[in-house]
């Protein structure tokens, strides 16, 4: 009468559930541009980086960042340009 469980269909079960948990992927446009990120030093403007405007009109002449640069491209060795905090210390916005 009753149907024995597989531990492999309790498996499938479970993987489905968290794919299905899981943020949705952005769409395009918005994946090719990226998301705003702002700088977290309380001393800070705050500075916030948007990869559709890039940082080549901040206070950074040394390291000019062309527009459409996603964070995740910037160099490791990147500060903020107003605070000099490192990129570690960055957070994403949200929407």
């Amino acid at each position: 009468m009753f149907r024995s469980i597989h531990r492999r269909d309790v498996l499938k079960t479970m993987g489905a559930a968290f794919l299905l948990a899981l943020p949705r992927a952005a769409s395009s446009s918005e994946a090719a541009i990226g998301r705003r990120w702002t700088c977290t030093n309380q001393d800070c403007d705050p500075f916030i980086y948007d990869p559709s405007v890039g940082a080549e009109n901040v206070n950074d002449p040394d390291h000019p960042i062309p527009p459409g640069v996603p964070f995740a491209d910037l160099p490791d060795a990147w500060v903020c340009p107003v605070c000099g905090d490192p990129k570690g210390h960055f957070l994403p916005m949200s929407r």
